[in-house]
């Protein structure tokens, strides 16, 4: 079993949110990353906040920095597989979770938490 670490940064005043990638996790460090296999998941602390309505959860393929991929996730989910998420293929990436009180208004993202997908 890997140990988990957690990427957090305050958000919206006191709401925290905690980043997770399952089977490994991610890290602040853009000179770390962490390596997780292809059927992994990211996965986060739910806020307490009633208001919230969702997760805006926003994957950044660092081999076409173009191609970055958002979801809106409802608020009673706290995991995503990293391919639903838009993280599909071998490589780097980097993750950030908003949370979010519609689908157009959104507290400012964690820091990116970056991630090696390989299939070994």
């Amino acid at each position: 079993m890997k140990p988990i670490v957690t990427l957090t940064k305050y958000l919206a005043g006191l709401l925290m949110i905690s980043l997770l990638v399952s089977v490994g996790c991610a890290t602040p460090s853009k000179h770390q990353s962490t390596t997780v296999g292809l059927h992994c998941n990211i996965s986060w602390d739910k806020t307490n906040d009633p208001k919230v309505t969702g997760y805006q959860i926003t994957v950044i393929d660092q081999s076409k920095q173009a191609k970055k991929t958002a979801r809106f996730i409802p608020a009673n989910t706290a995991k995503i597989s990293c391919k639903d998420a838009g993280a599909d293929h071998e490589g780097l990436w980097d993750v950030t979770v908003q949370s979010c009180y519609d689908k157009s208004t959104c507290g400012l993202p964690t820091e990116a938490a970056r991630m090696h997908i390989t299939n070994k």
